[in-house]
């Protein structure tokens, strides 16, 4: 095939005969690559996660149901996600996973046992009203910090979508409101044990965001003790500072910490001075997030019996393999295994396809299997979910 080059190009000197071609081919090539790696921000999985919880509903008023949010969700996702591509290209380091991208599952089905059951810095200070912009409250993505349920002693940031107070569309309130709850912990049923409360008494001060720095005023450093170890106190602060870059959804802005308007030294170990605070690089995720998320189904959530579950989830494991089981009033009755769409280090989207269920109790166990020996377990998240 013959090249047509542009005028232009013709009577370059610096261009070689096909090299246009040549060059618009390995454009695509990137951007289609570049497309691929991008993981939308917090906010996608937030337009996502109120979808999930309006539930198939059509366009009636009151409380009829409203099928239009889910398309308007959807929407609202293929925006973000375009927009992702291009933040992506700006700041490689703030991705936290892979593209949610859905591996194969295999299973082994028990019988089921009878019965059933049940861009100008901003700031806002402790004396601020939180204004009211709609007509419910906000969903911020809010890390805690968990045990990873594995055969030995770990934590790890586990992200969850909670109500906050409803705000503007200003990132210091968001923020503020954001690391309000993530100072108090939810309580959790999950048998792998509830969420460590490291800041107990804590109150956020103030929030001031610019486009390079998110400074955190705490009214306190934290208490200072030998019962939290270094590790649980430095996952305390990044609870922190994940909680607040998700809140004002710039990236990995870097976040500093003063107390009362100084610096300080938090839970009397953890120096602020001169310092400024981040998510570690895509590569390195494992350093602050726990190894097994499942993000569907909810603790204690009520799926009817006429809908098909499905379990998804992010995972940090070995290549790739995330293994999981299916308890129904306490016996097991399937087990498999599935591909995260990322193996470790990068944290990678999984889904469990579970069918239609009989009405019941049920708990899904998803851990990654020890690779020193077969047997043990390196990282479980356990979820209780009725089915009905």
């Amino acid at each position: 095939m013959t090249d047509h080059p542009t005028p232009d190009a013709r009577f370059d000197p610096r261009l070689e005969p096909g090299e246009l071609r040549r060059l618009e081919d390995q454009l695509r090539t990137e951007l289609a690559e570049e497309t691929r790696s991008v993981r939308p921000p917090d906010r996608l999985e937030a337009i996502l996660h109120q979808a999930r919880e309006a539930g198939p509903v059509s366009a009636r008023a009151g409380s009829g149901p409203r099928r239009w949010l889910v398309p308007v969700a959807a929407a609202a996702a293929v925006a973000l996600i375009a927009g992702g591509v291009w933040w992506a290209g700006q700041d490689r380091s703030t991705r936290t996973a892979a593209p949610a991208t859905t591996g194969p599952t295999t299973s082994q089905v028990a019988p089921a046992p009878t019965g059933s059951g049940p861009s100008t810095p901003s700031a806002v200070t402790s004396g601020s009203a939180i204004l009211t912009a709609g007509p419910g409250p906000t969903t911020l993505p809010v890390y805690f910090v968990g045990p990873q349920g594995g055969d030995r002693t770990a934590y790890g940031l586990y992200r969850e979508f909670l109500p906050g107070p409803v705000t503007t569309g200003d990132a210091a309130a968001r923020a503020k409101a954001a690391l309000g709850l993530a100072l108090r912990p939810p309580t959790s049923t999950t048998p792998d044990g509830g969420y460590l409360a490291p800041w107990a008494g804590q109150s956020i001060r103030a929030v001031t965001v610019s486009p390079k720095l998110i400074t955190v005023d705490l009214a306190t450093p934290g208490a200072s003790g030998a019962d939290t170890t270094a590790d649980v106190r430095r996952l305390a602060v990044q609870e922190l500072v994940w909680t607040a870059q998700a809140a004002v959804q710039k990236g990995n802005v870097p976040v500093r910490f003063t107390v009362q308007g100084k610096d300080a030294k938090l839970f009397g170990a953890i120096a602020t001075a001169g310092r400024t605070f981040t998510r570690p690089s895509a590569d390195r995720l494992y350093e602050d997030l726990a190894a097994i998320w499942v993000t569907s189904p909810r603790p204690d959530q009520l799926v009817s019996a006429t809908q098909p579950v499905t379990v998804t989830g992010q995972a940090i494991v070995f290549e790739a393999t995330v293994s999981w089981e299916l308890d129904r009033d306490g016996t097991k009755v399937r087990s498999g295994h599935t591909m995260a769409s990322a193996g470790a280090p990068q944290q990678g989207s999984y889904s469990i396809q579970l069918g239609t269920l009989p009405a019941g109790s049920y708990s899904i166990r998803v851990f990654e299997v020890s690779q020193a020996d077969g047997q043990g377990i390196t990282a479980q998240r356990t979820v209780p979910f009725t089915v009905g």
